[in-house]
């Protein structure tokens, strides 16, 4: 991606293989028209921890002391951490902060795919929070009087951010995604994996108790957390927005607006982006809720 005079502007984009966590770093080879000096990296982490945290902040301070991050997030020095203040507290009160922790060894996986040379890694951020940048992006001026909850749906991990003016008020990560989906159909149905992935994207074949059964114990605790900063914040979610690559699948968004008994709203990363000589194709277009977490990590590489 480019900013131009504050204008975004696709450049180029690519689905590439999948890449294993916990094995060698392997140089990636990217395609020419992937072709860029720095890449803000985005990744599915699912030992990482990601929270909304309060802490006194001294004085004219941004930032807390790493030890206090990790004592707040509750990890050991082989984690990295890092936080962005959300708000700041007035008088007595404790500030806010989004707060992140990831291995340390997954780190340096990630870095050392990219030894030398251009793209120079610039950033790394978990998507389960990069894809917020995206949305707000896309939709910021229609939810900037509201309170909505972004949920967005990976492979094995799936989080959920409720905004309330455009301000994050709740984070937080379940631990299932499309992989379990697939694992349950398989074993209701007795077939593989593939056939099972393919039942998944057919509406003619009634799967809704299959996921139903997998859903309902994840989304009552986001069902919760609604609850929970609906009366915190004395607002209403009035949507929920989703995205990721789960959300492809056709039942997915309306099992979310049922069990939540709220509106759900579809939105693609590419609004508001200019898109540069047909570089996204009509098949990329379609698979768009994809690439939420890539866009969005792009976009916070600008604003660092």
């Amino acid at each position: 991606m480019r900013n131009h005079k504050g204008k975004l502007i696709l450049a180029g984009i690519d689905l590439l293989p999948a890449i294993e966590l916990g094995g060698e770093a392997v140089r990636l080879q990217l395609p020419r028209n992937m072709s860029t000096y720095y890449a803000s990296l985005a990744y599915t982490a699912p030992a990482a921890v990601v929270r909304l945290v309060n802490a006194p902040l001294p004085g004219e301070d941004e930032a807390l002391p790493e030890s206090r991050l990790r004592e707040l997030l509750n990890v050991t020095d082989d984690f990295r951490v890092s936080a962005q203040l959300i708000k700041r507290g007035k008088g007595r009160q404790d500030s806010s902060f989004l707060a992140a922790a990831v291995p340390q060894n997954e780190v340096r996986q990630l870095l050392g795919m990219f030894p030398s040379g251009p793209p120079a890694p610039a950033s790394l951020e978990v998507s389960g929070l990069a894809f917020v940048a995206a949305f707000l992006n896309a939709r910021g001026d229609e939810c900037k009087d509201q309170a909505v909850c972004l949920f967005e749906a990976g492979e094995s991990v799936s989080h959920f951010v409720f905004l309330n003016n455009l301000s994050i008020v709740l984070v937080g990560k379940l631990p299932f995604g499309a992989r379990m989906m697939r694992k349950k159909l398989a074993e209701d149905l007795g077939v593989d994996d593939e056939l099972a992935a393919s039942i998944l994207s057919d509406r003619s074949i009634n799967i809704s108790s299959s996921l139903a059964s997998v859903l309902a114990p994840h989304l009552k605790q986001l069902t919760i957390s609604k609850d929970f900063v609906e009366r915190l914040q004395g607002c209403r979610i009035s949507k929920v927005y989703v995205s990721g690559g789960l959300c492809l699948l056709p039942s997915i968004s309306e099992e979310v607006g049922q069990m939540l008994h709220a509106e759900v709203g579809q939105w693609s990363p590419f609004e508001n982006i200019v898109i540069e000589n047909e570089a996204l194709s009509p098949e990329m277009e379609k698979q768009a809720t994809r690439f939420s977490a890539a866009i969005g990590a792009a976009i916070g590489g600008f604003q660092e």
